[in-house]
C-alpha cells in the first residue's frame, strides 16, 4: 500500500514540474517541408534555451538530410543543430537576450545548392504580457 501512495505522490510531482503551456513556433514551409519549433524551457527565457526544430514532409514523414543552424541574435555566430536520428528532429541550445523582441533564425541547407533562413518570432503574437 505504501508503494502505491509513494508512486501516486511521485507521479503528481512529475506532472507539477511540466510546462503549463509549451511554446510552439510556426509552422513555416520550405521546399515541401513543414517546420515547427519547440522550446525548453517553456516559456522562453533570457539565457540559454534549447530549441527543437521538427521537420515534416507530406504524410507525416520526417524531414531528414538537412543541415540546420540556429541563432537568436543576428550578431551571433550560427550554431549547428544536432540531428536526432532520422526522425526529422534537430536540437540546439542558443542564448536568448530578449525573448520579447528577438526571433529565432533557422538556417536550412539541403545539399550544396538549396538553402534558406526562416525566422520565428519568440514572443507570442497578441499577448502583451509575453
Amino acid at each position: 500500500m505504501m508503494r502505491v501512495v509513494l508512486l501516486a505522490v511521485l507521479c503528481s510531482l512529475l506532472l507539477a514540474c511540466g510546462d503549463e503551456q509549451a511554446v510552439r513556433l510556426g509552422p513555416q514551409q520550405w521546399e515541401g517541408i513543414t517546420f515547427i519549433v519547440e522550446s525548453r524551457p517553456s516559456p522562453i527565457r533570457v539565457g540559454m534555451n534549447e530549441f527543437i526544430v521538427i521537420a515534416t514532409r507530406e504524410h507525416s514523414k520526417p524531414g531528414v538530410g538537412l543541415v540546420v543552424s540556429l541563432r537568436a541574435d543576428p550578431q551571433d555566430d550560427w550554431h549547428q543543430a544536432i540531428q536526432d536520428g532520422f526522425t526529422g528532429v534537430y536540437r540546439r541550445a542558443v542564448r536568448v537576450s530578449d525573448p520579447q523582441t528577438e526571433s529565432l533564425a533557422v538556417h536550412l541547407r539541403r545539399g550544396h545548392e538549396a538553402e534558406t533562413t526562416l525566422y520565428f518570432p519568440l514572443a507570442p503574437k497578441g499577448n502583451p504580457e509575453g
